[in-house]
């Protein structure tokens, strides 16, 4: 008769273990998201909308892996927050003629990053 307690008492430490990882990977998932969203680039429409010169490349965003930290945020970025960088890039009257002599439709522009020097990728849908 130990033995089957045993058993019991074993299977019911599995289910709560089994149930604490998927509750523990649940909140990873949320937590990862929310950290996503938090980090759009700080300000990054005020530095498209000053940027100057020719140090900038166009990436297409279905070139970048699903896990990609910049393909992740692009996914999460709110309309307000696309609209806000697309009239940034309109306002940048010489960044939005080299868009265009590349054949970059404005509503494509999904998200820009800022590199260490100074250039700038422009990410689009």
């Amino acid at each position: 008769m130990g033995q089957p307690q045993n058993q019991k008492e074993h299977d019911s430490i599995a289910k709560i273990s089994v149930i604490a990882t998927l509750s523990a990977l649940t909140f990873a998932g949320i937590s990862q998201a929310a950290s996503v969203e938090m980090n759009w680039p700080d300000r990054i429409d005020q530095t498209v909308r000053t940027f100057k010169g020719d140090n900038f490349r166009v990436v297409d965003v279905d070139t970048l892996s699903r896990q990609n930290q910049t393909r992740m945020r692009v996914d999460k970025a709110t309309p307000g927050q696309r609209a806000a960088l697309q009239a940034a890039v309109e306002a940048n009257r010489p960044l939005l003629a080299s868009l265009r002599a590349r054949n970059v439709e404005l509503d494509n522009v999904a998200a820009a990053k800022q590199a260490a020097d100074g250039g700038l990728t422009i990410y689009l849908r």
